[in-house]
């Protein structure tokens, strides 16, 4: 009796050690492991395009530790803010009219308007639908993100082309660049809409001629592009508040007002901040009466930069 006693004494520390293990593994499983490949299922998911991620203190969250509650907080933050959606609709829109407009019967509709004004003696309408030609297939015909500075200087150079049509002698444009900067790339459609906000919203407005000057400068990795016109300027108070939405990127500025048909100032500069970085982008200097300068802060890159990058990245 007492060694059947004895034995099952020797035997409950064992029985209780392993009953210990079985516990801490069920434990393990259900607060560890399992929530695990469960997040890591969703994080799977989610990469491959389906929108899984629960708001902040929804039933069946995933939280593994404070850090990833923290991470999760943020990105559905990023994923739903208001700024992402409309950003989403603008891809959207743009992508929709592209579709819509087939280029080579734009091409052949302008070049057809030309060759009826040539005939009809009509030099002035032919060279200027020619201008309009080129702008457009810049435009619409090449999408790619980056494209080199001379390519964004020429496409400025159609623009005020067919800006002179309407205002005659009253413009003027200059460039000017410290050194050969036109292999750098820059986001495409930066340059003209600023200098279609300068020519409407500045040199229109004053009486009398008006300049727009295009300077480029290197500071080592950076350059730094300023498009300046000697139009009316703004005062401070509409000056501070235009630089500091900018620098929040938070609203769809227009530059002074209504665009009038260009791209509003924080498309260019929230591009520029997404491709680049929020280090990178635009600021404004003016005077009332005297003018306004922009000022655009981009990377020194360029195509051999680029092709590296995307080796490396493996795209």
């Amino acid at each position: 009796m007492g060694t059947l006693g004895d034995g099952i004494r020797n035997k409950v520390p064992g029985l209780i050690f392993a009953l210990i293990l079985i516990v801490i593994y069920i434990i393990s499983y259900m607060v560890v492991i399992r929530p695990y490949f469960k997040a890591e299922y969703e994080i799977r998911r989610m990469l491959g395009g389906y929108r899984t991620l629960k708001e902040p203190g929804a039933k069946g969250r995933i939280n593994l530790t404070p850090a990833v509650e923290d991470a999760q907080d943020a990105v559905y933050k990023v994923l739903n803010s208001t700024q992402a959606v409309n950003m989403n609709k603008r891809q959207a829109q743009y992508l929709a009219l592209q579709n819509q407009i087939n280029p080579h019967f734009l091409y052949n509709t302008l070049d057809g308007i030309r060759s009826e004004a040539l005939i009809a003696g009509l030099r002035n309408v032919a060279e200027m639908t020619e201008a309009l030609a080129i702008f457009f297939r810049y435009t619409i015909s090449n999408v790619e993100n980056l494209v080199s500075i001379e390519d964004e200087l020429d496409n400025c150079r159609t623009y005020f082309r067919i800006q002179q049509y309407r205002f005659g002698e009253r413009l003027s444009l200059e460039i000017e660049s410290e050194e050969d900067l036109g292999g750098f790339l820059i986001p495409k459609l930066t340059l003209q809409p600023i200098l279609e906000n300068s020519i409407i919203h500045g040199t229109e407005m004053k009486i009398g001629n008006g300049k727009t000057t295009i300077s480029l400068h290197r500071m080592d990795r950076r350059i730094l592009i300023e498009v300046k016109d000697d139009g009316v300027g703004m005062d401070e108070e509409k000056l501070e508040t235009l630089n500091r939405e900018l620098d929040s990127g938070t609203k769809d500025l227009n530059y002074k007002g209504k665009a009038m048909g260009g791209i509003a100032l924080s498309n260019v500069n929230n591009r520029i901040h997404l491709l680049f970085g929020e280090e990178y982008g635009l600021h404004v200097y003016s005077l009332k009466d005297i003018g306004t300068t922009i000022e655009i802060s981009i990377p020194a890159v360029t195509e051999e930069m680029e092709r590296r990058k995307k080796a490396k990245d493996g795209e």
